[in-house]
């Protein structure tokens, strides 16, 4: 099973959206990471057969994406970026509505699918629930269980955690963790966690192109003997961001720990130690790397 574009581009009038991306996706879970605004919602629409392109070669799982959308639709899971449904409508109305859709059939078999995936996003003290009673944290829940009703091939998620609180988001990386193992899915975000903690390979995206493509263990390679840590004062950190890229900072006791990213330690401060580089870093490093 595999994913496979060449050349795709598409543009809203005069603004060119995505600009000849090439990229293939194999098993497992492929990260889309980019700032908002840098074309990762268009390209989930697009691979989700929403939204037409403009030129290039799609290819999913051996089907064409223009020539054969119905065949690629029988195999994926979608959930948008702004997941929303009828407010009147129960939590369980709408699994068996999405259930339908599908193409799920027989009684049983639409009750134990839905009520697995409910089970799954911890849902299921909560079917009788009216969408509008939900909080976002919950909606957005029901749209993760509603994208993986019949267990499809392919999986597309956009922002998927935005609205869960953090042990909701653990809980979703570990499901996509166990979920991923046989199938393909595609996690766009702007949250760098999300990432680093459940895929193996990723893409960044940067004003439609493609910045990077490849292992984020490679990625991160990128950008070792770059980071650094410098325990300052209030007075340095004007002057210390003003010779190195400060990317956090810990207050500690009247002192400011800093972590830099910078090619070598800076000289306004003496208690600057290397450290280990992470996805973050890279990532900062190669989406503005005049900046580091």
């Amino acid at each position: 099973m595999t994913i496979d574009i060449r050349g795709l581009c598409k543009s809203y009038g005069s603004h060119q959206v995505l600009n000849e991306l090439h990229f293939h996706i194999d098993n497992g879970i492929f990260g889309l990471l980019g700032d908002n605004g840098a074309g990762k919602t268009t390209l989930m629409k697009i691979l989700a057969t929403l939204l037409g392109f403009d030129r290039g070669e799609v290819e999913i799982f051996g089907h064409s994406l223009k020539k054969e959308p119905d065949a690629i639709r029988s195999l994926l899971g979608y959930l948008p970026q702004h997941f929303d449904f009828f407010p009147n409508v129960t939590i369980m109305e709408s699994m068996n509505y999405f259930a339908a859709l599908k193409g799920i059939q027989g009684k049983r078999h639409i009750q134990e699918e839905t009520s697995q995936r409910l089970i799954e996003v911890g849902l299921i003290d909560q079917v009788h629930k009216k969408i509008k009673q939900l909080s976002g944290g919950m909606k957005q829940r029901l749209g993760i269980a509603q994208a993986m009703l019949g267990q499809p091939k392919l999986l597309i998620v956009d922002e998927p955690t935005v609205g869960l609180d953090p042990k909701e988001r653990i809980a979703f990386r570990n499901l996509l963790q166990n979920y991923g193992e046989d199938r393909i899915i595609l996690l766009s975000t702007h949250i760098v966690p999300d990432v680093s903690s459940t895929c193996d390979k990723l893409l960044i995206l940067k004003e439609g192109r493609c910045l990077y493509q490849g292992a984020i263990d490679d990625m991160i390679r990128t950008v070792e003997g770059k980071v650094w840590l410098a325990d300052v004062g209030k007075r340095q950190l004007e002057q210390l961001s003003q010779q190195a890229r400060i990317t956090s900072i810990v207050r500690k006791e009247g002192r400011i720990q800093a972590r830099l990213l910078c090619n070598r330690p800076p000289d306004c401060c003496t208690e600057v130690t290397p450290e280990t580089a992470n996805l973050e870093d890279a990532y900062l490093y190669i989406s503005d790397p005049e900046e580091s």
